[in-house]
């Protein structure tokens, strides 16, 4: 009897669990909602397969069935539910001897507090014929109403069907692909994601979470081989950055045919895309090759024959290649779970790797303060990634008289539409020829730095660019030297994207209590702006009184200035 009422209760729970949820499939969005897929727009067999229906007859068979598993794909929600469900179906083995179910064709759910710093949420499992994985008491301190959430699909299984289930009251929607170029990621069961313990410990998945780019898996287990019909499919992809790490398969080659078809598959993908840097990776290595002598001749011989290909290629003149060596890679002794494929640990050490070599290619260093760490954030009641999406796309080859980035000072000027306030639209409208206003409220340098990186003044040109930024870095308790370094790093990035513009620093402006601080700062960031070459301008001395004390009457709030005073500071910006 007590099983039985036991049982009855369980029932009774379910039921008015799954009466209380709403449900949300992301096939039925108004946009595509799984990340991370080349050729999103084209016919598939399955909605998740990584490949279009087209390739079914190109590619070999092994890497098609392969291609059939959700590894690296993604899906972004918003929502202010405090419970969430996802429910799905997959098709292959749950588990492996060497991977956990959680790992093989479990999920993974990531979010960022206010100031950008990730999180990952546990969920508690159940697995059916249906599989369930449900995330209770959700609070997490945000700027705006909505919780932006990433789901990581499995990694060694095929979904065939997926839901996401919310409170009845909440707010839902499924998310666009995010903008910019993905970096793709070619290579064996490693790249795929073998052994992560769950799908965001793979080490493309740590690699996208860290550098903010959607990363494209396309690691097919046991058959990276850099066969002429997948080189040719990658090459289709337009790539912020290709990805080859396809040596723990193709080291099977003999050195001298490993050699030929490394360079063979590069020249191809170079005239396909002869602008898109190309990353060739090492074989990691096996931890257990100083005792077995196979397996420590293998990966030398293979690394050997990469490394004169590589030789070859620059020796011919190919630029934009790139090598991350053996000696780069450095995995540690207990990096594997059975020798061959990375644990946890091997592929966050993995993504290390590639993530310092990568942000060196592309020009996005992330440096030792944490205002030099490009980071995104939601302080405020607007939706900060939304608005920097909306720009990205709105970045069609446009030409600007001025670019002016900043903080909420600048975000509220007039020129940002939708911005929570708009207190200088008449100056602002004054100021002759086109204006981009890339003001976000809150901003620090971390984010404009994240911002940059990600797009922001990518494919449009500008004559002028200003930058005011850093007293949010203030009012966070950076140091002056935190605040120039990060100061620092962004004008160089602009300097690297816009180098036909010309670059003016422009002078922390006065805030209440803090006018004799700023002075001292100001003069720090001159002294910087004269080293590193580009102009300073110091508009914020009109906004002072005869006492060096803050005009309040140029003030909404001892911050923020007024119509007055934008008035005062607009003659700086033109």
């Amino acid at each position: 009897m007590r099983n039985i009422i036991i049982t009855l209760l369980i029932v009774i729970s379910v039921k008015t669990t799954t009466a209380q949820t709403v449900w949300h499939n992301p096939l039925d969005a108004q946009h595509p909602a799984i990340q991370g897929q080349a050729f999103a727009d084209e016919e598939r067999e399955n909605p998740y397969h990584r490949f279009p229906k087209r390739f079914s007859n190109e590619l070999r068979p092994a890497v098609w069935a392969q291609s059939r598993h959700s590894a690296g794909e993604s899906i972004r929600f918003s929502s202010d539910a405090r419970n969430i469900t996802i429910r799905y179906i997959t098709k292959g083995a749950r588990q492996m001897h060497h991977m956990p179910a959680t790992g093989v064709s479990g999920i993974d759910l990531y979010t960022h507090d206010k100031n950008g710093n990730e999180i990952w949420l546990a969920g508690r499992y159940s697995f059916g014929d249906t599989i369930l994985c449900r995330y209770s008491g959700i609070e997490i301190e945000n700027g705006s109403k909505e919780q932006s959430y990433t789901l990581f699909l499995p990694l060694y299984s095929e979904v065939l069907w997926l839901e996401v289930g919310t409170d009845t009251n909440a707010s839902f929607r499924f998310l666009p692909p995010q903008g910019g170029k993905p970096i793709v990621a070619y290579g064996t069961s490693i790249c795929q994601g073998a052994c992560a313990s769950r799908p965001g410990m793979a080490w493309t998945n740590i690699l996208q979470r860290h550098m903010g780019h959607t990363v494209m898996n396309l690691g097919f287990s046991g058959n990276a081989m850099l066969e002429k019909e997948v080189i040719k499919a990658i090459a289709e992809i337009d790539a912020h950055i290709y990805i080859i790490d396809a040596l723990p398969n193709a080291c099977a080659l003999q050195p001298q045919i490993l050699q030929d078809t490394i360079v063979k598959a590069i020249k191809e993908l170079r005239a396909a895309r002869p602008h898109t840097p190309i990353l060739i990776a090492d074989h990691l290595g096996y931890p257990h090759g100083k005792a077995i002598k196979d397996y420590k001749t293998s990966h030398k011989q293979a690394n050997d024959a990469q490394a004169a290909a590589y030789n070859q290629l620059r020796d011919e003149g190919m630029q934009g290649i790139y090598h991350l060596t053996f000696q780069e890679l450095a995995m540690p002794l207990d990096a594997t779970v059975e020798g061959i494929h990375a644990s946890d640990y091997g592929m966050q050490h993995y993504a290390e790797a590639y993530e310092k070599k990568l942000r060196s290619i592309l020009h996005e260093e992330r440096g030792c303060h944490i205002t030099t760490i490009p980071t995104v954030q939601q302080r405020d009641s607007y939706n900060w990634r939304e608005r920097h999406e909306s720009i990205i796309a709105s970045n069609n080859k446009q030409h600007y008289n001025r670019v002016i980035i900043g903080n909420s000072i600048i975000h509220f000027w007039g020129g940002a539409e939708g911005a929570p306030a708009q207190r200088g639209k008449e100056s602002w409208e004054k100021l002759p020829g086109t204006s981009l206003n890339l003001g976000f409220g809150w901003d620090k340098t971390e984010n404009v730095l994240w911002r940059i990186y990600h797009g922001e003044l990518d494919n449009i040109t500008a004559d002028k660019i200003f930058l005011k930024i850093g007293t949010n870095n203030i009012a966070a308790g950076n140091s002056d030297e935190e605040i120039v370094s990060g100061i620092k790093q962004i004008l160089e990035a602009i300097s690297h994207r816009r180098p036909e513009a010309k670059v003016t620093l422009m002078g922390i402006l006065p805030r209440r209590g803090a006018e004799q601080r700023i002075a001292e700062l100001n003069k720090k960031l001159e002294q910087m702006a004269q080293k590193t070459g580009v102009s300073f301008s110091n508009p914020g001395k009109k906004l002072l009184n005869a006492h060096g004390k803050t005009d309040e009457s140029l003030f909404t709030d001892g911050l923020h200035p007024n119509a007055a005073g934008y008035r005062k500071i607009a003659p700086f910006f033109r």
